[in-house]
């Protein structure tokens, strides 16, 4: 059954997870939001191991320059790339795999990290909301548009790997009650009509339930045996920014603060689950799934069932549409390498 418990989230939470030493040192690697928390000490793991190239993100080139500092600083690595991408926008998501493509880069891995938690309603550039646009559909489409990059690099004895991270958060997604009678899934919970308070309390963690259906959708539609494995991780619950926005009530901040130093993990621990998926042996056992402080662990019984199973198929073809209009090499992408269902 694919629940949180108490008991098995604290278990978890107290677990000491395994630093990962895998040979990276003919690999290509690609880490997002590398310049703070869990991106910041995945970036410092991998960099140790001396990849063949390392290639990390940030919002900005401020933020770029001081990222790759602080990376070849604590890790000894020298070389490592750093480029802007920014998820609040499509152009930037574009443009990075451009500039990927114009330098002819190969990547290995991608661990697609950055996200953002917001209970406030705002809109992208583009017209969507904005944890939806950053943790999902960003997310989703610098995942499509660099899989033929991640499948050229994969081998019949070891597939490439995308990893997205999740959280075990998404087993309290909210149902999307009603669902089956919204013409589009979509432009429904994109609605600012439809965000209410209540829906944008719990909207960090439809978020990564959608990125756990994601995975699962994409993992259905590669050919087996893969050439890219691709999976969704928990990181679990860790001392990082992401809850910034809440710590902004005083209140609020002493209950989290206290919450954190009894419970959560820290930033690096954390950080050890991204880095065992993206580089330890057995990942097409990991395939299509969702894994907890590194093993595969059950999803929630939402994502399982009949109705989740629908709800995951017709957003993975809306999904598709809209990412198809932002980028023509979306449709391109998924009429070459992906089996139709």
């Amino acid at each position: 059954m694919g629940r949180l418990t108490i008991f098995g989230y604290l278990c978890e939470q107290w677990t000491e997870l395994p630093i990962s030493t895998a040979d990276v040192s003919d690999q290509s690697l690609v880490v997002v939001g590398a310049n703070v928390g869990l991106g910041n000490e995945a970036a410092v793991h991998l960099a140790q191991l001396k990849p063949k190239n390392l290639l990390i993100t940030s919002r900005d080139e401020a933020k770029c320059e001081r990222s790759k500092a602080d990376v070849e600083t604590r890790s000894g690595m020298s070389g490592i790339e750093s480029w802007p991408l920014e998820l609040c926008s499509f152009d930037s998501v574009r443009s990075f795999v451009d500039h990927f493509e114009e330098k002819g880069c190969t990547a290995n891995v991608l661990i697609a990290n950055a996200g953002i938690s917001t209970m406030k309603y705002t809109k992208t550039p583009h017209g969507y909301e904005t944890t939806f646009q950053v943790n999902y559909l960003s997310t989703a489409l610098l995942s499509l548009l660099m899989l033929p990059h991640l499948i050229k690099a994969g081998t019949p004895e070891h597939a490439s790997r995308l990893v997205i991270v999740s959280s075990e958060c998404h087993y309290l997604a909210n149902r999307l009650k009603g669902a089956d009678k919204w013409p589009s899934i979509i432009e429904t919970i994109n609605d600012e009509a439809y965000c209410t308070r209540s829906v944008m309390i719990n909207r960090y963690f439809l978020s990564k339930l959608l990125e756990v259906m994601f995975i699962r959708e994409l993992s259905s539609r590669l050919p087996t045996p893969t050439l890219v494995a691709v999976s969704a991780v928990n990181p679990g619950s860790c001392h990082s920014r992401l809850t910034r926005e809440v710590e902004s009530n005083p209140l609020f901040k002493f209950a989290v603060t206290i919450y954190k130093g009894l419970v959560a993990r820290t930033t690096e621990m954390g950080s050890r689950t991204l880095v065992h998926a993206a580089i330890e042996p057995g990942e097409r056992e990991r395939h299509g799934r969702y894994l907890s402080s590194c093993e595969v662990a059950q999803e929630s019984d939402y994502t399982l069932s009949a109705e989740g199973r629908e709800i995951s198929k017709r957003l993975w073809r809306e999904t598709l549409e809209i990412l198809g209009d932002i980028d023509p090499r979306i449709n391109t992408i998924v009429s070459e390498h992906l089996i139709q269902a």
